[in-house]
């Protein structure tokens, strides 16, 4: 799918900082691990999926929807399958593994085969792709990781980056959320020699950062200020948990009572606008609001992450804010902007008052 070149720019507040976002000529191919859930665990993970729907950049080859087992339970399908339908797109997914990795080198080819569908659809893809392939990693890394176990070779050759979303940055007596979920993965991860591009999600213990995570809080009411009604919708059906038809409730109006609790609220975000590097060209490492450094990093048999030049030690891609007191406010207005320009599909059926349908290709 070609798209044509564009810049979005987004001031931010009094400082007037200018994000810019440089579209490629051809989409870059991407696959995308999520640990999304219906009902959510955290919400975050809905406001990233549309994120990465938005970003016109990108073309999705595939979504592996993380920890396969909770998935029977609450399906991450029910929010894939309402911005499949809004969005006109068709973009294929399977569940994910049932179990942790035994080890950094588990295949987990013992796994039941209900949950070996995953690894499958990556390896498919990689296969199918004609160039490199960019992987996004937001949850566990188990999928890919026991998907690089079974076919290193053509991991090595058709993986162009891995954008990971897991860990902590410095303070070694913390294990994060997403290492906790399989800590082999993680381990089998950092030592691949894959090209990662490591975003700590907390810098310091739970909740910091000191400027080597990518965690910011953000106001709903400047997140969503311009969304289309089917965005609202998809929203109030993730955030009170609903249960009705996923697809029928994105056209019905949208009450303006739930709408407003919406608005009220904040969220933790880790990703989001992040996304876009899955974008950059190889020779680019830095936006004005964050960047990423080569760091060497030894990573212990349970998981734990230090910093070390020499034997077992790997080179990788570190996250890193640029401007803190400008990073929150500027990711919020960004993720805002994408979320705007999420493209809906004409024809769409929206809650909207008439003449208010922001549909559009």
């Amino acid at each position: 799918m070609l798209v044509k070149p564009q810049v979005v720019r987004v001031a931010v507040g009094t400082a007037g900082l200018v994000w810019s976002l440089l579209s490629a000529t051809a989409a870059v191919p991407v696959i995308y691990c999520t640990d999304l859930f219906h009902p959510p665990d955290d919400p975050d993970d809905h406001f990233d999926l549309a994120t990465v729907f938005a970003l016109r950049q990108v073309e999705l080859k595939a979504i592996i929807l993380d920890q396969g087992l909770k998935q029977l339970r609450r399906p991450g399908a029910i929010p894939l399958s309402q911005l499949n339908h809004c969005t006109g797109r068709a973009i294929p997914w399977a569940i994910g593994l049932a179990h942790p990795l035994k080890h950094p080198t588990d295949p987990a080819l013992d796994q039941p085969t209900e949950f070996q569908a995953g690894v499958k659809l990556i390896l498919d893809s990689l296969r199918a792709a004609t160039g490199q392939v960019m992987v996004a990693t937001l949850g566990s890394v188990r999928d890919l990781v026991a998907a690089f176990n079974r076919e290193p070779e053509l991991c090595r050759k058709k993986i162009g980056r891995v954008l990971a979303f897991i860990g902590e940055a410095s303070e070694p007596s913390f294990q994060e959320y997403n290492v906790s979920l399989d800590p082999q993965a993680y381990v089998g991860l950092m030592r691949s020699g894959l090209p990662v591009w490591w975003v700590p999600c907390f810098d310091g213990g739970l909740w910091q950062n000191r400027g080597h995570a990518s965690f910011w809080r953000a106001p709903h009411r400047e997140l969503l200020q311009g969304v289309a009604p089917q965005l609202w919708q998809y929203f109030i059906y993730a955030l009170e948990r609903e249960t009705n038809d996923p697809i029928r409730f994105l056209s019905q109006p949208v009450d303006l009572q739930r709408k407003e609790r919406l608005l009220a609220g904040q969220r933790n975000l880790w990703c989001a606008a992040v996304l876009a590097a899955l974008a950059w060209p190889a020779n680019k490492t830095a936006t004005e609001l964050f960047e990423f450094e080569p760091v060497d990093v030894v990573v212990t048999d349970n998981g734990l992450m230090r910093y070390s030049f020499g034997s077992g030690s790997r080179r990788v891609w570190r996250f890193k804010v640029r401007d803190p007191a400008r990073y929150g406010p500027g990711m919020t207005a960004a993720t805002a902007r994408l979320l705007e320009q999420l493209a809906i599909r004409k024809g769409a059926p929206s809650g909207a008052p008439a003449g208010q349908d922001r549909g559009g290709f």
